[in-house]
Protein backbone atom coordinates (compact mmCIF):
# COMPACT_ATOMS: atom_id res chain seq x y z
CA UNK A 1 0.00 0.00 0.00
CA UNK A 2 2.59 2.77 1.00
CA UNK A 3 4.17 1.93 -2.70
CA UNK A 4 0.84 2.15 -4.53
CA UNK A 5 0.65 5.75 -2.36
CA UNK A 6 4.54 6.71 -2.67
CA UNK A 7 4.31 5.98 -6.98
CA UNK A 8 1.26 7.67 -6.92
CA UNK A 9 2.22 11.29 -5.00
CA UNK A 10 5.69 10.77 -7.88
CA UNK A 11 3.24 10.52 -10.93
CA UNK A 12 1.22 13.54 -9.52
CA UNK A 13 4.76 15.32 -8.99
CA UNK A 14 5.94 14.86 -12.45
CA UNK A 15 2.45 15.88 -13.71
CA UNK A 16 2.63 18.77 -11.80
CA UNK A 17 6.24 19.63 -13.43
CA UNK A 18 5.28 18.63 -17.17
CA UNK A 19 2.17 20.75 -16.83
CA UNK A 20 4.55 23.84 -15.65
CA UNK A 21 7.13 23.26 -18.29
CA UNK A 22 5.46 21.14 -20.71
CA UNK A 23 7.26 22.93 -23.65
CA UNK A 24 10.84 22.02 -22.48
CA UNK A 25 12.42 18.81 -21.75
CA UNK A 26 13.93 19.63 -18.72
CA UNK A 27 12.82 21.83 -16.12
CA UNK A 28 13.89 25.85 -17.04
CA UNK A 29 14.39 27.88 -13.42
CA UNK A 30 17.45 30.11 -13.91
CA UNK A 31 15.82 33.16 -14.86
CA UNK A 32 12.10 32.25 -12.78
CA UNK A 33 14.38 31.77 -9.66
CA UNK A 34 16.42 34.58 -10.19
CA UNK A 35 16.37 37.84 -7.58
CA UNK A 36 17.05 41.81 -8.20
CA UNK A 37 20.79 42.66 -7.39
CA UNK A 38 20.68 46.03 -5.77
CA UNK A 39 22.48 48.88 -7.08
CA UNK A 40 25.29 49.76 -4.78
CA UNK A 41 25.89 52.73 -2.38
CA UNK A 42 27.14 55.76 -4.02
CA UNK A 43 28.24 59.08 -2.14
CA UNK A 44 27.26 62.36 -3.19
CA UNK A 45 31.13 63.38 -2.01
CA UNK A 46 32.34 60.52 -4.16
CA UNK A 47 30.53 61.33 -7.13
CA UNK A 48 33.11 63.63 -9.07
CA UNK A 49 31.24 63.73 -12.10
CA UNK A 50 27.85 63.05 -13.38
CA UNK A 51 25.81 63.63 -17.01
CA UNK A 52 21.86 62.95 -16.90
CA UNK A 53 21.41 61.56 -20.82
CA UNK A 54 18.29 60.63 -22.75
CA UNK A 55 18.72 57.95 -25.49
CA UNK A 56 16.08 56.35 -27.49
CA UNK A 57 15.99 51.91 -28.42
CA UNK A 58 13.95 51.36 -31.41
CA UNK A 59 13.31 47.66 -31.76
CA UNK A 60 13.20 47.43 -34.85
CA UNK A 61 17.00 47.78 -35.31
CA UNK A 62 18.59 44.01 -35.87
CA UNK A 63 20.32 44.27 -31.94
CA UNK A 64 17.10 45.28 -30.48
CA UNK A 65 14.77 42.48 -32.17
CA UNK A 66 14.68 40.31 -28.91
CA UNK A 67 12.83 42.97 -27.56
CA UNK A 68 9.97 42.26 -29.73
CA UNK A 69 9.83 38.70 -29.13
CA UNK A 70 6.36 37.70 -29.62
CA UNK A 71 6.35 35.60 -26.43
CA UNK A 72 7.45 38.11 -24.43
CA UNK A 73 7.43 41.48 -26.09
CA UNK A 74 8.59 44.48 -24.11
CA UNK A 75 5.68 46.31 -24.83
CA UNK A 76 3.27 43.96 -23.12
CA UNK A 77 5.52 43.50 -20.12
CA UNK A 78 5.38 46.93 -19.72
CA UNK A 79 1.70 48.08 -20.55
CA UNK A 80 -0.05 45.21 -18.84
CA UNK A 81 1.76 45.82 -15.70
CA UNK A 82 1.24 49.29 -15.97
CA UNK A 83 -2.82 48.63 -16.86
CA UNK A 84 -2.65 46.28 -13.81
CA UNK A 85 -1.75 48.99 -11.77
CA UNK A 86 1.58 46.70 -10.75
CA UNK A 87 3.60 49.99 -12.16
CA UNK A 88 2.94 53.45 -11.78
CA UNK A 89 2.96 55.63 -14.61
CA UNK A 90 4.76 58.57 -14.67
CA UNK A 91 3.25 62.32 -16.57
CA UNK A 92 6.85 63.52 -17.41
CA UNK A 93 10.25 62.58 -16.30
CA UNK A 94 10.13 64.85 -13.36
CA UNK A 95 8.88 61.52 -11.75
CA UNK A 96 6.75 63.18 -9.36
CA UNK A 97 2.60 62.81 -10.72
CA UNK A 98 1.03 59.71 -12.16
CA UNK A 99 -1.88 58.73 -15.11
CA UNK A 100 -5.09 57.14 -14.48
CA UNK A 101 -5.30 53.85 -16.62
CA UNK A 102 -8.27 55.81 -18.12
CA UNK A 103 -5.98 58.67 -19.18
CA UNK A 104 -3.40 56.14 -20.74
CA UNK A 105 -6.25 54.86 -22.64
CA UNK A 106 -7.78 58.45 -23.64
CA UNK A 107 -4.10 59.34 -24.83
CA UNK A 108 -3.63 56.58 -27.10
CA UNK A 109 -6.78 56.91 -28.57
CA UNK A 110 -6.88 58.14 -32.26
CA UNK A 111 -10.28 59.66 -33.70
CA UNK A 112 -11.09 59.99 -37.27
CA UNK A 113 -13.70 61.95 -38.94
CA UNK A 114 -14.82 60.10 -42.09
CA UNK A 115 -18.16 60.69 -44.18
CA UNK A 116 -20.78 58.37 -43.77
CA UNK A 117 -24.35 57.92 -45.86
CA UNK A 118 -27.17 60.05 -44.63
CA UNK A 119 -30.07 57.77 -43.76
CA UNK A 120 -32.27 61.02 -43.81
CA UNK A 121 -30.56 62.33 -47.02
CA UNK A 122 -28.21 59.99 -49.07
CA UNK A 123 -27.33 62.78 -51.52
CA UNK A 124 -25.93 64.23 -48.64
CA UNK A 125 -23.45 62.43 -46.56
CA UNK A 126 -22.76 63.46 -42.80
CA UNK A 127 -19.43 63.68 -40.47
CA UNK A 128 -18.84 60.51 -38.26
CA UNK A 129 -16.39 60.02 -35.87
CA UNK A 130 -14.34 56.61 -35.30
CA UNK A 131 -12.43 56.47 -32.10
CA UNK A 132 -9.56 53.53 -32.59
CA UNK A 133 -8.71 52.42 -29.24
CA UNK A 134 -4.76 52.37 -28.34
CA UNK A 135 -3.04 49.08 -29.04
CA UNK A 136 0.51 48.91 -27.37
CA UNK A 137 1.37 46.52 -30.48
CA UNK A 138 2.47 49.25 -32.16
CA UNK A 139 5.19 50.65 -29.82
CA UNK A 140 8.50 50.49 -31.47
CA UNK A 141 10.56 53.33 -29.65
CA UNK A 142 11.08 53.76 -25.78
CA UNK A 143 13.29 56.35 -24.39
CA UNK A 144 15.74 55.93 -21.53
CA UNK A 145 16.72 58.52 -19.01
CA UNK A 146 20.01 57.66 -16.91
CA UNK A 147 22.44 59.62 -15.32
CA UNK A 148 26.31 58.76 -16.35
CA UNK A 149 28.34 58.80 -12.91
CA UNK A 150 32.26 58.49 -12.40
CA UNK A 151 32.36 57.64 -8.57
CA UNK A 152 36.12 58.24 -7.00
CA UNK A 153 35.52 56.03 -4.73
CA UNK A 154 35.32 52.57 -6.99
CA UNK A 155 37.33 54.86 -9.65
CA UNK A 156 34.76 53.73 -12.24
CA UNK A 157 32.68 55.14 -15.10
CA UNK A 158 29.19 53.50 -15.29
CA UNK A 159 25.34 54.24 -16.23
CA UNK A 160 22.26 54.13 -13.99
CA UNK A 161 19.10 53.97 -15.88
CA UNK A 162 16.38 55.82 -13.83
CA UNK A 163 13.73 55.65 -16.02
CA UNK A 164 12.03 54.09 -19.36
CA UNK A 165 8.92 55.85 -21.37
CA UNK A 166 7.03 54.31 -24.30
CA UNK A 167 6.80 56.49 -27.56
CA UNK A 168 4.00 56.78 -29.30
CA UNK A 169 2.59 59.36 -32.14
CA UNK A 170 -0.34 61.15 -31.19
CA UNK A 171 -2.85 62.55 -33.63
CA UNK A 172 -4.39 66.09 -33.29
CA UNK A 173 -6.71 67.36 -36.32
CA UNK A 174 -6.15 64.96 -38.51
CA UNK A 175 -2.02 65.71 -37.83
CA UNK A 176 -0.11 63.16 -36.54
CA UNK A 177 2.63 64.60 -34.03
CA UNK A 178 6.30 64.01 -33.41
CA UNK A 179 7.05 61.17 -30.90
CA UNK A 180 6.09 61.52 -27.51
CA UNK A 181 6.21 59.68 -24.36
CA UNK A 182 2.77 57.78 -23.37
CA UNK A 183 4.46 57.48 -19.83
CA UNK A 184 7.12 57.13 -17.67
CA UNK A 185 8.06 54.13 -15.45
CA UNK A 186 10.82 54.09 -12.96
CA UNK A 187 13.76 51.30 -13.62
CA UNK A 188 13.48 50.47 -9.57
CA UNK A 189 10.16 49.41 -9.43
CA UNK A 190 9.95 47.89 -13.23
CA UNK A 191 13.10 45.13 -12.44
CA UNK A 192 11.67 43.04 -9.68
CA UNK A 193 8.98 42.40 -12.82
CA UNK A 194 11.46 42.09 -15.87
CA UNK A 195 14.37 40.10 -13.61
CA UNK A 196 12.06 36.84 -13.89
CA UNK A 197 10.87 37.80 -17.80
CA UNK A 198 12.97 35.49 -20.41
CA UNK A 199 14.64 37.13 -23.59
CA UNK A 200 15.32 35.58 -26.72
CA UNK A 201 18.67 34.22 -27.01
CA UNK A 202 19.83 33.72 -30.82
CA UNK A 203 22.66 31.71 -30.26
CA UNK A 204 21.20 28.95 -27.33
CA UNK A 205 18.05 28.48 -26.07
CA UNK A 206 19.20 26.80 -22.89
CA UNK A 207 21.41 30.18 -21.82
CA UNK A 208 19.23 33.27 -22.05
CA UNK A 209 18.75 35.88 -20.06
CA UNK A 210 16.27 37.95 -17.92
CA UNK A 211 15.26 41.79 -19.64
CA UNK A 212 16.92 42.88 -16.69
CA UNK A 213 20.28 41.72 -17.48
CA UNK A 214 19.99 42.86 -21.02
CA UNK A 215 19.27 46.78 -19.88
CA UNK A 216 21.73 46.39 -17.04
CA UNK A 217 24.69 44.92 -19.12
CA UNK A 218 23.96 47.33 -21.98
CA UNK A 219 23.11 44.76 -24.93
CA UNK A 220 20.86 47.08 -26.39
CA UNK A 221 21.60 49.54 -29.43
CA UNK A 222 20.63 53.49 -29.33
CA UNK A 223 21.04 57.11 -29.72
CA UNK A 224 21.01 60.05 -27.95
CA UNK A 225 18.17 62.32 -28.02
CA UNK A 226 19.36 64.94 -25.34
CA UNK A 227 21.70 65.36 -22.59
CA UNK A 228 21.15 67.89 -19.70
CA UNK A 229 21.55 71.72 -20.75
CA UNK A 230 20.05 75.18 -19.55
CA UNK A 231 17.52 74.68 -21.62
CA UNK A 232 16.13 71.25 -20.86
CA UNK A 233 15.74 70.81 -24.68
CA UNK A 234 15.92 68.16 -26.64
CA UNK A 235 18.82 68.26 -29.53
CA UNK A 236 16.11 68.59 -32.18
CA UNK A 237 14.60 71.33 -30.90
CA UNK A 238 17.49 73.59 -30.95
CA UNK A 239 17.68 76.00 -33.77
CA UNK A 240 20.69 74.72 -35.27
CA UNK A 241 18.99 71.15 -35.40
CA UNK A 242 15.52 71.71 -35.41
CA UNK A 243 15.56 71.33 -39.75
CA UNK A 244 18.36 69.32 -40.14
CA UNK A 245 18.27 65.36 -39.14
CA UNK A 246 21.96 65.38 -40.38
CA UNK A 247 23.27 68.23 -38.34
CA UNK A 248 20.87 66.23 -35.15
CA UNK A 249 22.55 62.97 -35.10
CA UNK A 250 25.94 63.91 -35.80
CA UNK A 251 25.48 66.47 -32.71
CA UNK A 252 24.23 63.09 -30.81
CA UNK A 253 27.38 61.14 -32.20
CA UNK A 254 29.85 64.11 -31.05
CA UNK A 255 27.67 63.43 -27.44
CA UNK A 256 28.33 59.82 -27.40
CA UNK A 257 32.23 60.79 -28.51
CA UNK A 258 32.43 62.87 -25.64
CA UNK A 259 31.59 60.15 -23.61
CA UNK A 260 34.00 57.84 -24.54
CA UNK A 261 36.70 60.61 -24.62
CA UNK A 262 35.93 61.31 -20.49
CA UNK A 263 36.10 57.54 -19.82
CA UNK A 264 39.47 57.40 -21.62
CA UNK A 265 41.33 60.33 -19.80
CA UNK A 266 40.06 59.03 -16.28
CA UNK A 267 43.75 56.86 -16.79
CA UNK A 268 47.05 56.86 -17.52
CA UNK A 269 48.86 54.52 -19.96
Amino acid sequence: MRHIILTAIMLCTLGSAMAQYEDWTFPKTAVAERKVIPYRYIREANVKWSKRIDRVIDVREKMNKVMDWPRSPFYRVIHDNVMKGLLKPYRNDSLTSIFTPEEILKRGTRDFVTQVENPLDPDNPIDSTVTIPFDPVSIKKYRIMEDWIFDHNYSDFRAKIIAIAPLYKPIFAGVELGEQPIYWVKMDDLRPIIVNIELFNTDNDAARISYDDFFQMRMFSSYIVKESNVYDMDINLFDEFKDDGIAAQLESDRIKNDLFILEHDLWQY
